[in-house]
């Protein structure tokens, strides 16, 4: 019988990856809402990471909708710089901040299996997108004291390896284990009705509005949006999407006494 506390699933992504300022003020979020007696598990992505790598190694990649398009190539390089790079720098990071973290991909214990993401227009390759979750290893680990660190790379049920989102990732975790909120870090401010215009930033949300508003963003904020509905209608109470670029983002996001971002309600 697991005895936690109210789960957090925090999409970590974005600046808040690159800039040391950033990644120390999210590592102090993150222990002062473990004294708050929040459960923790983070998904993390790489993109910037890859493009790096991809970049280095002149192999050209491209964007559908938000996702990368995926060669067995590609997806090879995704697998490298996640677990052998983005995912062991994060780890190590936040253990040296006190923070109990333990690197998990969805490979480990099933955590998560994948299927291909067909694509009617476009041939995304090898994307996948998640098929099936299994949090019996996430629970293990919080029950224990540990912060899940979960990457994204997973596999079909044969094996294949495939190029699973993080937002995706995020969203079916906050399902399966019920989480009290997903939050979804970016490098814009929330959610825009007409994006960029600062005015229209949506404080509030629905899940019908997210729904109505969906059809009409682009690129990056579509899986976003697309996991937290996954993630609302699976089990998760609430999502939030904030701006991770904000020193102690986390802590304005949990605040019940001020706006900060988008938060997405039933």
């Amino acid at each position: 019988m697991s005895t936690h506390g109210p789960i957090l699933v925090i999409k970590f992504g974005g600046n808040a990856m690159t800039s040391p300022d950033l990644f120390i003020s999210f590592a102090q979020d993150v222990i002062s809402l473990r004294e708050q007696g929040f459960c923790i598990v983070i998904s993390h992505g790489g993109g910037p990471q890859i493009s790096e790598m991809l970049s280095r190694l002149n192999i050209e990649s491209e964007f559908v909708d938000g996702l990368r398009v995926t060669t067995a190539e590609i997806a090879s390089v995704v697998a490298t710089v996640l677990s052998g790079e983005v995912q062991r720098t994060l780890v190590t990071a936040l253990n040296t901040h006190q923070v109990p973290a333990v690197g998990v991909s969805g490979e480990d214990a099933k955590v998560f299996t994948s299927t291909r993401l067909v694509d009617q227009e476009f041939d995304l390759g090898q994307v996948g997108t998640v098929a099936f979750v299994d949090p019996k290893l996430i629970y293990v680990l919080l029950d224990n004291g540990f912060i899940p660190v979960v990457s994204p790379v997973s596999s079909t049920r044969d094996g294949e390896s495939l190029n699973v989102n993080a937002d995706t990732v995020a969203g079916s975790l906050a399902g399966a284990l019920g989480a009290h909120r997903l939050v979804l870090m970016t490098d814009v401010d929330g959610v825009f009705s007409a994006y960029p215009d600062p005015e229209s930033l949506l404080s509030e949300m629905t899940l019908d509005q997210v729904c109505e508003l969906l059809p009409s963003v682009t690129q990056g904020m579509i899986p976003k949006l697309e996991s937290s509905i996954h993630a609302m209608r699976s089990g998760c109470v609430s999502v939030q999407i904030i701006n991770g670029s904000v020193e102690h983002s986390l802590i304005k996001a949990l605040s019940t006494n001020r706006n900060f971002g988008t938060l997405i309600t039933p």
